[in-house]
């Protein structure tokens, strides 16, 4: 057999496997082999291959159909013949005895054999140009469908009885066998159209929008939040600006679990790892409760009077009419105005609820920091629910440990060193730090304590020097 047989329904003939042009002289040059297309030589405005005899396998064959995917652009024309010969390849066919065949201006071709049964099927195609400069037709394959089969061989005997009319009913049956067996081919195929991993880049946003997927990221701040999970406009026909057809694919892979996810954090993460390729740190940020300052509370970790602006204002001048202004009513120096602004009670809720911060390592080497910022925002607002506020952190550079830092060795992961007695600062790198008894506080003036076991030195001089002492104000329940 000159060509690939495809089951025992068809042939092939492409760059695969192979056109086999037939042997002898032609008056015209043969076309080349461009890629995975056949074309017009450079120069050449007129070019013709014919195969060699192309056997079918069965004796007096019924050849059905044929069928060319080309391109032939304006100022291009494509022609196909075909013939068929008898048992002897060896026959050489007339002049008038192809078939001639023009393809339509979107370059198909398609028509039904009208040739006597042979087993033998010789093809020629002939490609022209009207001017050598401009663009020539391309054709990339051609099928031969080798043994006619149409929906006649259903119908009744007393039908097919009379030679004619069995060739006229058969080849208007033809016609819509044609087109169900598109249908049925597409039906055969769906699962592959709904594979994303194995359709290509330009079917990956018509199946994002199938799914009710929104990826235009760059719209998010100004079209809403409270998506179910990021969406792929349906008919862009082209995946949006940043994002490539590999994260299309994985966010449509994904698709069934961010929708069972969406709202939670969770599903937060890891649409933001899909597109971005980092995994994010969803902060939920908790009010610090009110509490007194006592032996069980620590500079820092209790927030008195509010988030931003202080409520009290130590050292100023009092407001006249006040407990704190004085008597009579006048203001007196180092007093402390009070200025309302609102309920404590609610700051728990007004600063703190619904809030939630994304932490993301610095991008990949090669992408612009202010794309994957602007990315991450824009997703982020498209994806939280519309009644949070969020915020979005970049990363900086940091260190590897075990890499280019040894913990251990020179890096150690522990807290300063407190300052020593009568040199401490607060606010200024100071750690205060319970004493050798385990009592917290900072001594103020010998035994006199302020709060509850609050202490802080007088000065230098103090004795620590000697464990006895130690051991006695210990017994005695001072802090030294």
């Amino acid at each position: 057999m000159t060509a690939t047989a495809v089951g025992s329904t068809h042939l092939l003939l492409d760059s695969v496997s192979g056109w086999r042009p037939g042997p002898g002289p032609s008056p015209f040059p043969t076309p080349v082999v461009d890629g995975d297309a056949l074309v017009l030589p450079a120069g050449v405005d007129e070019a013709v291959l014919v195969t060699e005899p192309l056997d079918s396998g069965v004796s007096r064959c019924r050849w059905h159909r044929v069928r060319v995917d080309a391109d032939v652009p304006v100022g291009a024309a494509l022609v196909v013949q075909v013939t068929t010969i008898g048992d002897d390849p060896r026959t050489l066919p007339g002049d008038g005895d192809w078939q001639t065949v023009s393809a339509a201006a979107d370059g198909r071709v398609d028509f039904l054999v009208d040739q006597p049964p042979g087993r033998y099927l010789v093809a020629r195609l002939l490609l022209g140009r009207s001017v050598a400069a401009s663009v020539g037709p391309s054709v990339r394959q051609m099928r031969l469908d080798v043994v006619r089969a149409t929906s006649a061989e259903l119908l009744p005997a007393v039908y097919r009885e009379d030679p004619t009319a069995d060739d006229f009913t058969e080849r208007f049956l033809a016609l819509f066998d044609s087109v169900a067996e598109s249908l049925e081919r597409a039906a055969e195929r769906s699962p592959a159209l709904l594979d994303p991993d194995g359709v290509p880049d330009g079917v990956l946003p018509w199946l994002a929008g199938l799914l009710g997927l929104d990826l235009d990221f760059g719209a998010g701040q100004d079209a809403g939040r409270g998506a179910a999970v990021p969406t792929c406009g349906a008919g862009s026909g082209a995946a949006p600006e940043g994002v490539s057809g590999a994260v299309l694919r994985r966010l449509i892979v994904a698709a069934p679990l961010l929708r069972r996810r969406r709202g939670t954090p969770a599903g937060l993460a890891l649409a933001l790892e899909i597109v971005l390729g980092a995994r994010p740190a969803i902060v939920e940020p908790s009010a610090p409760p009110w509490g007194a300052l006592d032996s069980d509370a620590r500079l820092g970790a209790v927030r008195l009077f509010g988030r931003a602006t202080a409520r009290a204002r130590l050292g100023g001048t009092a407001v006249r009419g006040t407990r704190l202004g004085g008597l009579c009513g006048r203001a007196v120096a180092g007093g402390a105005p009070l200025r309302s602004f609102g309920d404590p009670d609610d700051d728990p809720v007004t600063g703190v609820a619904f809030r939630f911060r994304v932490l993301l390592p610095p991008p990949p080497p090669g992408t612009p920091a202010s794309r994957h910022r602007t990315t991450a925002r824009a997703l982020v607002e498209r994806l939280a629910p519309a009644h949070t506020a969020a915020s979005v952190t970049v990363g900086g550079g940091g260190f590897i440990a075990g890499e280019r830092s040894t913990v251990g060795v020179d890096t150690l992961l522990v807290g300063p060193d407190p300052s020593p007695s009568g040199h401490a600062a607060l606010g200024s790198g100071t750690v205060l730090r319970p004493d050798r008894c385990g009592h917290r506080g900072i001594r103020l003036d010998g035994r006199a304590a302020t709060g509850l076991r609050t202490v802080a030195l007088d000065g230098p001089g103090h004795p620590r020097d000697n464990d006895s002492d130690t051991d006695r104000d210990c017994e005695e329940g001072r802090t030294p």
